[in-house]
């Protein structure tokens, strides 16, 4: 089912639905192509009838002229030549193209003794090919021929006109599964051909459903069912998947099964709202994949885990607009020895999103769907390309004072294959030097993606760059990794710290790990100093550095580093 194709059905459904007709055919010669809908038992014969006669039409439809020669042509009465049989009642209307020049002929049939066509019909009939000559022209993905997502957006709104407010259709979301280890080991050309399977496996199912199939991007497609219950659709949907599991991609002498999952969302004809249906549907669709992929999923506004990546999916977009305009800004946190706390170590680089009216948005609004959609290595990027540039810009300025700071590396961002030379190279365009970064990893971070944390901690080490071992005591790794990687901290995960007054259990694992660290020769900073008390708990424990409000709160890294600031607070 190609962009035209579908395209083309979507109109002849509606065409005789609006004019009340027995059946209806579009055919193109430039095109080489004839379409056809009836839904009578009758349908074969008609069908045959109607190509017999579609070149007589075209000819009296080229050979017109006068003011009526790009109208519709109204017959009532036609016969097979040489006196033979009534066939019907026609109508037909030229569809041109851009130019201006014949495209082909809709023809819209009744029998005999069916109401004849009268005036009223041929503006109807006018504007419908009209319509069709404009929804042809829809841009078309490259790789599959599907419609494209603006495509599809026209021809949907187009079709929900029409249909009454009660009518209950529904969308369908699906994405291919591991598709990128497909792209990783045979490359993109590959890929696209599993992309083209996947399209094939799918019209032919929906060859004969009154069914939209587009391709959004990448791996990802969507089915508009108009007038569909959600139910049926998700039959459909079992459908669609199971048509592609029965396929393989055959590269060289390796065989790589496909699959699919999808999501599937109610459409209300009286809100019109396509896009809102494709987002829950969306959402259906990511709950399949993380429940074992090859499935299909229902979207429940009910269900939590579906509002919360819901939730997530509206934050995405915004988050890569932020990220993509710029509009974002980087603090501070102090890091402080515990005994002068007056006495700043260093800063911690953290994110805050500004939203479009100019407000700040914490992380903690934004991380779940910048994890879940794979955004961590563009922010992480993002930070360092700031830092970087500020650092630069201020140690340019007379009186500056080298400002250590650190700065947070996610597990997808270490696990890129190009981060390393791309880190590497920003050091050296900056100038700024590695004895004023540490760079943090989480414990999990680290330890999935072992050998990658160990080059990086070898090459960046080597230009003195130093390493933290963040949120440590909550990822329940082995030792054996720590004593593998050349962390130069231990950062104590807050939730040992919040209730070290009273918690005897926190403070001796706290005591532990300062104890651990000192041996291994390594400082301790603990996360969460919010109060004098908790400070002066700490000390007793032998942890030597701390992080939180009652150290001091982030501050803009622009504030930081000026003049006056960096004599007060650098050491």
């Amino acid at each position: 089912m190609d962009s035209a194709a579908s395209t083309i059905r979507q109109f002849l459904i509606e065409a005789q639905r609006r004019l009340g007709t027995y059946a209806v055919a579009f055919t193109s010669p430039s095109r080489d192509e004839f379409y056809f809908h009836c839904t009578n038992v009758d349908a074969k014969a008609v069908d045959e009838m109607l190509r017999g006669i579609a070149d007589t039409f075209l000819m009296q439809t080229r050979n017109r002229s006068g003011e009526d020669a790009n109208g519709p042509l109204l017959r009532n009465r036609v016969r097979y030549e040489n006196g033979g049989p009534m066939l019907g009642r026609f109508l037909v209307a030229p569809v041109t193209d851009p130019s201006g020049d014949l495209a082909g002929i809709v023809m819209l049939f009744r029998r005999m003794e069916q109401d004849v066509f009268d005036k009223d019909d041929i503006p109807k009939a006018a504007q419908l090919s009209r319509q069709l000559a404009r929804l042809l022209s829809l841009p078309s993905d490259p790789v599959t021929g599907l419609i494209s997502r603006a495509g599809i957006d026209k021809l949907v709104d187009w079709r929900l006109q029409s249909l009454g407010e009660r009518a209950n259709s529904s969308v369908l979301y699906g994405d291919i599964d591991q598709l990128h280890v497909v792209n990783d080991m045979f490359g993109f050309e590959v890929g696209d051909r599993a992309i083209v399977t996947v399209a094939n496996a799918l019209g032919a199912v929906l060859a004969n459903e009154d069914a939209v199939l587009s391709r959004l991007s990448g791996d990802r497609f969507t089915v508009f069912l108009p007038d569909c219950p959600l139910p049926e659709a998700r039959k459909i949907a079992g459908r669609l998947r199971d048509a592609v599991q029965a396929r393989s991609l055959h590269v060289d002498e390796e065989t790589f099964p496909l699959s699919i999952c999808f999501g599937a969302s109610a459409l209300q004809s009286g809100d019109r709202s396509f896009d809102h249906s494709l987002a829950g549907a969306e959402v259906a669709c990511k709950a399949a994949k993380e429940r074992g992929r090859n499935r299909v999923e229902i979207y429940q506004v009910s269900d939590t885990s579906m509002i919360r990546r819901r939730d997530d999916i509206a934050i995405v977009g915004r988050l890569r607009n932020a990220l993509e305009q710029g509009r974002y800004q980087i603090f501070g946190q102090p890091i402080a020895s515990l005994l002068t706390p007056e006495s700043v170590h260093r800063y911690e680089m953290l994110l805050r999103i500004i939203d479009e009216k100019g407000r700040l948005v914490l992380p903690s609004h934004f991380m779940s769907s910048a994890t879940r959609y794979q955004l961590l290595p563009q922010i992480d990027r993002c930070v360092i390309v700031d830092v970087l540039n500020h650092l630069k810009a201020a140690s340019l300025r007379p009186g500056f004072q080298p400002l250590h700071v650190s700065i947070n590396l996610s597990g997808p961002t270490i696990s890129e294959d190009a981060f390393l030379d791309w880190l590497q190279m920003q050091l050296d365009e900056s100038g700024v030097r590695g004895e004023w970064l540490t760079f943090e990893l989480t414990e999990t971070a680290a330890v999935s993606n072992m050998e990658q944390a160990q080059l990086l901690m070898s090459k960046l080490g080597a230009r003195g760059c130093r390493f933290a071992l963040d949120d440590f005591g909550t990822g329940l790794s082995s030792l054996t990794h720590l004593k593998n990687l050349q962390f130069t901290s231990l950062k104590i995960d807050g939730s040992f710290i919040r209730d070290i007054l009273h918690n005897e259990r926190s403070q001796a694992l706290v005591r532990a790990v300062a104890q651990l660290a000192s041996a291994m020769g390594m400082e301790t900073i603990a996360e969460y100093v919010e109060t004098p008390e908790i400070c002066m708990r700490l000390i007793e424990l032998e942890v030597q550095f701390g992080q939180g409000y009652g150290i001091g709160k982030p501050r803009p890294l622009n504030g930081i580093l000026a003049p006056t600031a960096n004599l007060l607070h650098a050491s």
